[in-house]
């Protein structure tokens, strides 16, 4: 029996490991860095701004399209082979990525490097986690999601030396070998969960959502989410190229958008705790006031000490209202019908694709990304008041009634 659990633990750690990797990895080469990357083949390539913003819009629409592909993939062959299959397409778009020579095949890579990232973590890892972990589930997803968000701190750092060191052509083949890596990797470490085989459920959450959708809880924090979105992904994309122009080097455009990811990771993992002592729901607007002030000192200063707490605040307020949105998604429509709506909000966030598109398009014709990052900052301020104005959780009125379970 001792020997049984034993086996059932080191296989469960295996699991978390296995799946951990795979996001960190998937994080850190796609939205991490992928900015980076588009800034050193702009000359190559001969890319204007609004060819990276768009290519960069490529590769957020292709995580948002292929979103709800694990669910069925996860009936069909697994969360393993799903997050296998993951990691093979980003070996793929790196690999397309580093021969590319025209438009074209930066756009394929960048729409492959989307959808390689749905399908290496997130909803195949939770299902993972769930059926391996037991009792300890929420424990160790918490910690995959530390962990994955560590990949915005790590990505940048190690992108702009490989870069420097091998060129971005040599940084692609070396991605492409760490995810064929890792596709081996998880082979050998990633088994299905001892459960009932997910193909005999054929009901779908998602035929119950129509009235939660349309409800202003629901569109309110979708809202919070996208707008979020459009900060985080924005400023990834766009900072090295504005850095640059103002007299900044791309190490230190890599070294604030590291800070900004470690600090998206433990402010998610350490307010995760603080929720006991500041609600969801009062953390939702002060997280979006807080992007909107980090990209108000972006867009105004050069300052090396104003730059790093820009880069705080934004990771900060990502991090918070990532994890005050999840919260509040269960409080209000409850477990079943909050993890459906969680779903839907993170497939209407690929509007957040749009940013760095529009954000180029306005620097090609004012001459700065500036402007763009004023307006995301006005577009936070409207969303957090109102999101300051949510219903408390245990009102007894009967109004989110219709949308629970």
């Amino acid at each position: 029996m001792q020997s049984d659990e034993r086996r059932g633990r080191s296989r469960a750690l295996a699991v978390l490991t296995a799946t951990s990797l795979a996001l960190i990895i998937a994080q850190s080469v796609v939205f991490a860095s992928f900015g980076i990357v588009l800034f050193a083949t702009a000359p190559g390539l001969g890319l204007s701004a609004s060819d990276s913003g768009f290519a960069y819009t490529v590769v957020v629409l292709g995580a948002c399209i292929a979103a709800p592909a694990p669910m069925l993939l996860i009936r069909w062959i697994g969360g393993g082979r799903t997050i296998i299959l993951g990691q093979a397409v980003l070996c793929a778009a790196f690999l397309i990525l580093g021969g590319a020579h025209a438009l074209g095949e930066l756009y394929a890579a960048a729409l492959l490097g989307g959808v390689g990232f749905s399908l290496s973590g997130n909803s195949p890892a939770v299902f993972l986690l769930s059926g391996w972990a037991g009792t300890r589930a929420a424990r160790w997803i918490g910690i995959y999601m530390m962990i994955g968000m560590l990949g915005n701190a790590v990505g940048p750092p190690v992108a702009q030396a490989l870069i420097a060191e091998v060129g971005w052509r040599g940084y692609c083949g070396v991605v492409a070998l760490v995810a064929a890596t890792m596709a081996g990797t998880c082979a050998a470490c990633l088994r299905e969960p001892p459960l009932d085989n997910p193909r005999e459920d054929s009901r779908s959450p998602l035929r119950r959502l129509g009235r939660m959708l349309r409800s202003p809880i629901f569109l309110t924090l979708a809202a919070a989410v996208v707008a979020s979105q459009i900060c985080i992904i924005t400023v990834a994309s766009v900072a090295p190229p504005y850095l640059a122009a103002q007299g900044q080097g791309t190490v230190i455009a890599a070294r604030l958008l590291s800070i900004e990811g470690l600090a998206s990771a433990l402010a998610t993992g350490l307010l995760g705790f603080g929720v006991r002592l500041i609600s969801a729901r009062r953390l939702l607007p002060i997280s979006l006031l807080a992007g909107a002030a980090g990209l108000a000192i972006l867009a105004s200063s050069v300052d090396t000490a104003l730059l790093t707490a820009f880069a705080i605040l934004v990771g900060v307020s990502v991090g918070g209202a990532t994890l005050a949105v999840t919260l509040l998604l269960v409080r209000y429509f409850g477990p079943v019908q909050g993890a459906a709506a969680l779903g839907a909000v993170w497939t209407l966030a690929g509007l957040a694709a749009f940013g760095p598109w529009i954000a180029g398009i306005i620097a090609d014709s004012s001459g700065s990304y500036a402007p763009a990052f004023f307006g995301i900052a006005l577009l936070l301020l409207p969303i957090a008041a109102g999101s300051a104005l949510l219903l408390p959780r245990d009102v007894p009125d009967g109004r989110l009634a219709a949308c629970r379970d």
